[in-house]
């Protein structure tokens, strides 16, 4: 059986040919065919955009800052600038949300979740969150494997844009905070460029909080919650001819952290440190093979080490190390025989493994083993595409290939899935931009290392979780008087079945199992707003808005079905006025989210209190010679409200931040 899938791994490393949705641009005089960016008006899946000029005008200094303002999004944030940071899309949770990073997915065999904390504005050029599949179908497969993706573009992974030759930037703020960051491009000839980025953060994070108990109310500092981060990367793009295109990337992250313990009553003593390093060469190419082929191919190699430290009782310190490696090859081949009509097969290649120091228990060998696990995966896909006058649609079958096994003791059993998904847009009138759209994705994720195998509850005997996405929306720009209305609306309806949860045996013991199934349902709104009172001034209002419905429905007898599930608030809001003008540039954020449980019994104190924050920032540009000096500043949580999004995790108060940035 294995051999018959093993059989179609030369095609991931040596293809023969390729095609894609793309449009023809020009680049320093060479023709280069690239996928153009997204329209999430005319988008047939919900796709929602923000880039470099959007995210300094909305006073946005950090990922999560820039989440706020994506509808249907929940960032779960252990506060602090370096506190782990994953999101959730629609309540289906962090591990069905691929990450990708200039053009290639992050990983994570050991959790499913990618920590956002590791990575810094200061030199992206673009977010881009979409649920289900989007327009472009020339794409990897592994990037369809995923309910939605959050896609990651810097300055050096977008070598098609008029980037700087050289930046440099300084952001300072409350608590210690300081975060240098630099880019620099070269360019040799008209056939390679050469681009270099990076950043480091350090940051004490003891920021004050409010405890109360009962009708104590005392002011309290966090504690071991210290962060030093580093990120460097090595850029290189050649141009061997025309239609062609090479891209090659080296990375390395160093991040270094104390985690904070939960606060209880007056306590959150914890001399817990973790340590991670994560370096990465990927290559990709892009080709025109001829008028209706064309071909793109990409391999990557990762390494990432996670060093834990806990002091003991005894004085001493307990260690437990693990190391993740990863290898993936990809190719796809698009296929555009006419303008209304294209179709891409795709075939992706990966292996992962997981070396550890922590024994865990198993019952074939025999007491403790250290079980060294590592996985095979396999995925082809099939997609076409039909945009003919205002009718777009999109489908894809997903074959997917999971085999599992282990050095020692009982591997989980091998995966394999078809997954297919449809979605539908249709312009309502020839002469505006007016659309009514639809999709339908199934997919599956399947158990991680964890899961599986350690901390002494993983079980072999999980299955994937399964989930279903439906969405109907409508969406447009029209003109409002004088002002320019862009909007979005969709309601969508999802379930996950097989959900992986922990039940406990006893109160030292617990096991994973796939025993929730969760109902989905919700609506996204989203709406931004200009207005050129003069040539000099404008008026920008930006808002999202969130409802969902995220259920437990496992079993209908139990006390707790229906109840929503914990973590994902019923409703959450963003809200933000600019004012472009000529002295300094302004802006305002009203963003939160209502009451949220953190437990899915909702037991009597586990219920946490809704919360909103205001933001203010301005900005001003000013020209220096060949370049300009950008100017920022900011105050978060004016009001300094005192709130929680993990239970016993305060997150910060009123904080403060300055940025100064160079551009030659």
């Amino acid at each position: 059986m294995r051999k018959r899938h093993f059989a179609l791994l030369p095609l991931a490393v040596c293809p023969c040919g390729a095609a894609a949705q793309t449009d023809s641009i020009s680049l320093d005089g060479v023709e280069v065919t690239a996928v153009a960016p997204g329209n999430s008006v005319a988008s047939a899946v919900p796709r929602q955009q923000m880039g470099r000029g959007e995210m300094l005008r909305l006073g946005v200094f950090g990922i999560e800052d820039a989440l706020k303002h994506v509808a249907g999004i929940v960032v779960k944030d252990y506060g602090g600038a370096g506190g782990m940071k994953t999101v959730s899309v629609r309540g289906i949770g962090a591990k069905h949300t691929t990450v990708i990073y200039d053009g290639i997915a992050l990983t994570d065999c050991q959790t499913g979740e990618i920590d956002l904390s590791r990575y810094s504005l200061a030199n992206m050029q673009r977010l881009d969150l979409i649920i289900g599949d989007g327009d472009d179908i020339f794409v990897p497969a592994r990037n369809m494997a995923a309910a939605s993706t959050l896609q990651m573009d810097t300055d050096c992974g977008m070598p098609t844009t008029d980037a700087p030759t050289l930046r440099a930037g300084l952001t300072t703020g409350s608590w210690g905070m300081v975060e240098p960051s630099f880019y620099w491009r070269r360019q040799f000839g008209r056939r390679w460029k050469l681009c270099a980025q990076g950043d480091w953060l350090h940051a004490k994070n003891d920021y004050p909080f409010t405890l109360t108990n009962v009708n104590l109310v005392t002011r309290e500092r966090r504690q071991n919650s210290r962060l030093g981060s580093g990120r460097g990367e090595l850029n290189v793009q050649w141009l061997p001819a025309v239609g062609q295109q090479l891209r090659a990337k080296v990375y390395y992250n160093d991040h270094s952290r104390r985690l904070p313990g939960i606060v209880h009553l007056y306590t959150q003593d914890n001399d817990e440190r973790l340590k991670e390093r994560n370096a990465f060469a990927q290559v990709q190419y892009t080709g025109r093979l001829s008028a209706s082929w064309l071909l793109k191919a990409a391999g990557k190699a990762n390494w990432n080490a996670s060093i834990y430290d806990v002091g003991i009782a005894s004085g001493g310190i307990k260690s437990e190390r693990y190391w993740q490696r990863e290898y993936y090859a990809t190719t796809s081949w698009l296929y555009v025989p006419t303008q209304w009509l294209s179709a891409d097969y795709a075939i992706d290649y990966q292996f992962n493994n997981l070396n550890s120091t922590l024994s865990t228990p198993t019952s074939t060998v025999g007491g403790a083993v250290r079980v060294h696990p590592y996985r095979h995966s396999i995925l082809q896909s099939l997609a076409f595409k039909v945009a003919t006058g205002r009718l777009t649609a999109t489908g894809r079958l997903l074959w997917s290939n999971y085999l599992n096994g282990v050095g020692q003791g009982t591997p989980a059993a091998d995966a394999h899935r078809w997954s297919p998904s449809l979605a539908v847009s249709w312009q309502l009138l020839p002469a505006r931009a007016l659309y009514v759209r639809a999709f339908w994705k199934s997919i599956f994720r399947v158990p991680t290392f964890n899961e599986l195998y350690y901390y002494h509850i993983g079980s072999t005997d999980l299955s994937p979780e399964r989930t279903s996405q439906w969405n109907l929306g409508l969406t447009g720009r029209l003109p409002v008087g004088p002002a320019t209305l862009q909007f979005t609306a969709d309601g969508y309806v999802a379930s996950v079945s097989d959900k992986i949860v922990a039940i406990p045996f006893n109160m030292f013991v617990w096991r994973m199992m796939n025993m929730a199934r969760v109902a989905i349902r919700g609506l996204d709104l989203t709406a931004a707003a200009s207005w050129h009172p003069s040539a000099r001034h404008q008026l920008e209002l930006t808002a999202n808005y969130s409802l969902q419905h995220v259920l437990n429905h496992t079993r209908r007898a139990s006390p707790y079905y229906n109840n929503q599930i914990a973590y994902v608030p019923r409703q959450t809001f963003a809200t933000t006025l600019g004012w472009q003008n000529p002295w300094v540039n302004v802006s305002a954020t009203l963003s939160g989210m209502d009451g949220r449980w953190a437990t899915n019994e909702h037991a009597d104190g586990t219920r946490m209190a809704g919360f909103a924050t205001l933001d203010l920032s301005a900005y001003r540009v000013f020209p220096i010679r060949r370049g300009s000096l950008t100017l920022r500043c900011a105050l978060q949580n004016l009001l300094d409200k005192q709130y929680d999004i993990v239970a016993h995790y305060p997150m910060p108060g009123r904080s403060w931040q300055l940025s100064a940035g160079w551009t030659l």
